[in-house]
């Protein structure tokens, strides 16, 4: 064995200085495990909804062509919760959008949340919504209408 061999700290030796990061370990062995952790499990990349035309209040965004309250994005992670909503259509306008969870073809439809745009081509939102897994989420226009509407969701959770 080599003096530098001797003398090599393991990470769990190493301390670390967690001020800054959020993250809550306190040597590197730790902090290496926990971002590991996040990156593999604290977000679904957008979920994407749309709906071309005109959209009339209470209509529902398409998920592949179809209405998302009869075929929505499936929550495929345990402890999930809708961390963004964001929403973007052809011309400024005033409405709000819905996120609604369910089990499919309409049935136990349950509001999440909504957020509102104002005079707007849309716009995103923080939000901090739970949901539980092997539901589906839809998206509507509520309170207002829209053309071309095009918005998503992003997720954090567990594995």
């Amino acid at each position: 064995m080599s003096k530098r061999d001797e003398f090599t700290p393991v990470a769990t030796q190493v301390p670390y200085d967690n001020t800054d990061s959020g993250l809550i370990a306190e040597d590197t062995k730790e902090a290496i495990d926990e971002i590991v952790q996040l990156v593999a499990t604290s977000a679904a990349p957008g979920f994407g909804y749309g709906k071309g035309g005109n959209v009339a209040p209470n209509a529902y965004l398409e998920c592949e062509g179809v209405p998302s309250n009869i075929s929505g994005r499936y929550v495929y992670i345990n402890n999930a919760t809708v961390t963004r909503v964001f929403i973007s259509v052809q011309n400024a306008s005033t409405f709000d959008i819905e996120v609604l969870s369910h089990d499919g073809n309409g049935i136990n439809l349950t509001s999440l949340g909504v957020v509102s745009i104002i005079s707007s081509t849309g716009g995103e939102f923080t939000v901090n919504w739970s949901v539980a897994t092997a539901k589906q989420l839809a998206m509507r226009i509520i309170n207002g209408s829209a053309k071309n509407a095009v918005g998503g969701l992003e997720l954090q959770g567990t594995d």
